[in-house]
């Protein structure tokens, strides 16, 4: 299948530790870059990347072990997913960026924003990861839909399965997705290092030890989207009201009925809040 991205250019990067895909949408306005979930890859963003692209120039990039980007084993810590970001931005983007992270993507983007980069314009938290080493986690993982659907995904990857073997398997659970779902998801689960997998099921922390000191610590303009925890958002109200700088420019809008997968599975809702705070930046 290969990757569902059109009108983009493909590149890699070394940053010296790794190497990193990217791939570069037209040149219609100032830089975005978008960070992708895990189990996902740099085209996760089908279904709202084109709208985007009318008035920036998308950068979407494979996060280390995932998508075309290299595996580098035991070095998936939030530290070192912000060395990819910061070097992408200094390399690829190269002026004032605005960056939108999902779910880890979201937490590796606090981890680089929080140290500060001259080029951070602006950030997008899409239901981010923002699980610290020394918090309990907000939801059980027995009780967490998206930790279900993780450990479905590694048992898939566990059993050695072919990429047909997969995507049948994955149709069979997931037959509301669109057509092209259980092939891509069957893709992107063969290409990502499984041991990132296995340290999200088993709830190990990943180098993020204060995500409150972390967002406080954020200075450019912020918008957290909220999935519904009810409909199976990572982030309970009470746990992410603790958290949250009370500042001006730093906006949490809870987008109600969206699961975790919000720019996937309910852009209908999210584009009619985000379009209007990105047009400051365009």
């Amino acid at each position: 299948m290969g990757l569902l991205l059109n009108g983009f250019t493909d590149h890699a990067i070394d940053t010296g530790e790794v190497e990193i895909g990217y791939s570069l949408g037209p040149e219609n306005g100032p830089p975005m870059l978008l960070l992708h979930g895990v189990t996902s890859r740099r085209d996760g963003f089908l279904h709202v990347i084109d709208r985007f692209a009318e008035k920036f120039r998308v950068v979407t990039m494979d996060q280390r072990g995932h998508g075309y980007s290299g595996h580098v084993p035991g070095k998936y810590d939030r530290n070192d997913h912000a060395r990819d970001i910061a070097h992408v931005l200094n390399e690829v983007c190269k002026e004032p960026t605005v960056v939108w992270g999902h779910s880890m993507g979201g937490g590796n983007a606090v981890a680089m924003a929080s140290k500060g980069h001259e080029l951070l314009r602006a950030l997008v938290l899409e239901d981010p990861a923002l699980f610290g080493g020394r918090r309990r986690r907000p939801v059980s993982r027995g009780n967490s839909p998206v930790v279900r659907t993780f450990e479905v995904h590694l048992n898939l990857i566990d059993e050695g399965l072919s990429v047909e073997e997969m995507s049948a398997r994955l149709q069979e659970l997931n037959p509301s997705q669109p057509d092209y779902f259980a092939r891509w998801k069957a893709e992107c689960l063969l290409q990502m290092d499984s041991g990132i997998l296995r340290n999200v099921v088993e709830g190990r922390p990943l180098g993020a030890d204060d995500p409150a000191d972390m967002l406080a610590r954020i200075d450019c303009p912020v918008l957290l989207l909220q999935a519904d925890p009810a409909a199976g958002g990572i982030l309970p109200d009470e746990y992410l009201a603790g958290m949250v700088p009370e500042r001006d420019d730093f906006e949490v809008v809870k987008v109600e009925g969206a699961g975790h997968n919000i720019n996937r599975e309910h852009s209908e809702l999210l584009l009619p809040i985000v379009l209007p705070w990105l047009k400051q930046f365009e």
